[in-house]
């Protein structure tokens, strides 16, 4: 008997000291908060949508040239954010099933996750399309306020999640 319980004594030890590490293990559930990431994403997001508003009449093609340079700026910003937020690593994790929980409350859409690049590294890159398809169009012919609200739609869609996912990351 007096075996037995110096062996039940041992287990319980054993699995409290087991408990105690795990219980010190920090588990990486999402890429490390960026703030350089943050920061530049909020900045070519103010930008874009002074982009929006300065079109949002609709434009000419002989004007084109004037705004050039401000949609390959910012396309340029947003690929070269979407490059350093798809450097972090993505661990497997529920994560983004959170963010796309305080998304779906929002009205917005929800990301996707395929567990190797940030879903934010994706919705920045959709933000670069976006503008690219409305340069294109704006060169060669011009774009009607109507195209305007359209791509500026899609725009605050990526950028809703993009902003959300890497503000969920500074917790």
């Amino acid at each position: 008997m007096k075996q037995l319980k110096s062996a039940l004594l041992r287990l319980q030890f054993c699995l409290l000291l087991s408990c105690m590490a795990l219980a010190g293990c920090a588990v990486q559930l999402a890429p490390g908060y960026d703030k350089a990431v943050v920061d530049g994403l909020g900045a070519a997001n103010t930008d874009a949508m002074i982009l929006f508003a300065s079109v949002s009449n609709g434009t000419d093609k002989s004007s084109f040239p004037s705004r050039e340079n401000q949609y390959n700026s910012l396309i340029g910003r947003f690929d070269a954010l979407s490059l350093q937020a798809g450097a972090r690593p993505v661990p497997k994790n529920r994560v983004t099933d959170a963010i796309n929980r305080v998304l779906d409350k929002r009205g917005s859409t929800a990301m996707t996750d395929d567990d190797s690049t940030p879903p934010s590294a994706y919705a920045i890159k959709k933000v670069s399309e976006t503008l690219g398809k409305m340069r294109d169009t704006d060169r060669l012919q011009g774009v009607t306020s109507f195209e305007v609200q359209a791509f500026k739609g899609q725009a605050v869609i990526y950028l809703d999640q993009a902003i959300t996912y890497e503000n969920f990351l500074q917790r």
